[in-house]
């Protein structure tokens, strides 16, 4: 999961980047962020949660916890932001990819422990 995450968050890195400098990323500006935003969230919260709570590794984020950050993002980024920052718009599309990184997270935080055994 940690792979995952660092590329994920290498991806996050690349595309603010080329923001930076003017240089935006079509459709990867758009969305990709969105999409990972969750997912890095979310590891974030089970690296603290694993390291200073239940100090157990094998712990996993329930999906409550993993939707309530996907409700969280939705709300601040696409509801209220942009009624304070012309820089924010409110787009379900976005709203959609913040939901599609919370599903591909929580199921490939749990794909290893639902593979049969071989």
């Amino acid at each position: 999961m940690l792979y995952i995450s660092g590329i994920s968050a290498f991806l996050w890195l690349l595309v603010h980047l080329a923001r930076w400098y003017g240089q935006p990323l079509p459709y990867l500006n758009g969305h990709l962020t969105d999409l990972i935003v969750v997912p890095l969230i979310a590891q974030v919260c089970l690296v603290v949660v694993q390291r200073w709570m239940v100090q157990q590794d094998d712990y996993h984020l329930p999906l409550g916890y993993v939707l309530f950050i996907a409700v969280y993002v939705s709300v601040v980024f696409e509801g209220v932001m942009p009624r304070f920052s012309p820089r924010y718009t409110g787009d379900w599309l976005d709203v959609a990819a913040y939901f599609a990184g919370a599903a591909g997270y929580y199921g490939w935080q749990r794909w290893p422990a639902t593979m049969p055994a071989g």
